[in-house]
């Protein structure tokens, strides 16, 4: 249908869209809908679990959206399932058999995955040296600020894609980088170009 009636598709990819935007005011911190949304799914998350000690664990204490939306369909039931142990903190050492948590038993396993998580500070890793001689990484040491998630203040010729601040709270992330950030700078890059050219041209 969508390759008969062009039209079609872009209302459809519209309709997306409005979909997603209509939550934007479950990120709004202390709005009514997000206090109801937060209930609603420590209330889901209490009843999959069935378990005090899991509740006192993993449910979380942040706002709606600060974060990941709670795990998806039979990720709690399992946690809770009479099949599955589970071991709240962290490795002593790895041996032969298995692990050594941090109560000193050693645990045999199988297979072993190593999910370390995710560095978010943002911080380059390699120098980036901006005006007076400054590097971003040290800028940027206890909090990274940008405009817009493009651009960092004193460093003109550094550009970002999705960078700290980048402008998406809600909605399609696709259509946000697509439309906003991506174009900007290479609206930003034709600019300088085009001066260039002219302070260069006698």
């Amino acid at each position: 249908m969508f390759k008969s009636d062009p039209g079609a598709h872009l209302k459809y990819r519209k309709k997306l869209e409005a979909d997603g935007n209509s939550v934007f005011p479950l990120f709004l911190a202390d709005s009514e809908v997000q206090k109801a949304a937060f209930d609603s799914m420590i209330a889901m998350m209490k009843g999959r679990l069935q378990n005090k000690v899991l509740e006192e664990l993993i449910i979380p204490s942040w706002a709606v959206g600060c974060r990941r939306i709670t795990p998806g369909d039979n990720y709690l039931e399992t946690l809770a399932s009479e099949k599955v142990e589970v071991i709240y903190g962290g490795i002593q050492k790895i041996t032969e058999a298995g692990c050594v948590t941090e109560d000193g038993v050693e645990r045999p396993v199988d297979i072993l995955i190593c999910a370390t998580g995710f560095d978010t500070s943002y911080k380059p890793r390699f120098p980036i040296i901006g005006e007076n001689g400054k590097s971003l990484s040290e800028v940027w040491a206890d909090e990274a600020q940008s405009y817009l998630g493009m651009a960092a203040a004193g460093f003109p010729n550094y550009f970002m894609f999705a960078g700290p601040n980048t402008p998406i709270g809600n909605g399609p992330v696709l259509i946000g980088l697509g439309a906003h950030p991506s174009s900007r700078t290479l609206d930003i890059s034709d600019s300088i170009i085009s001066q260039r050219h002219k302070l260069t041209t006698y």
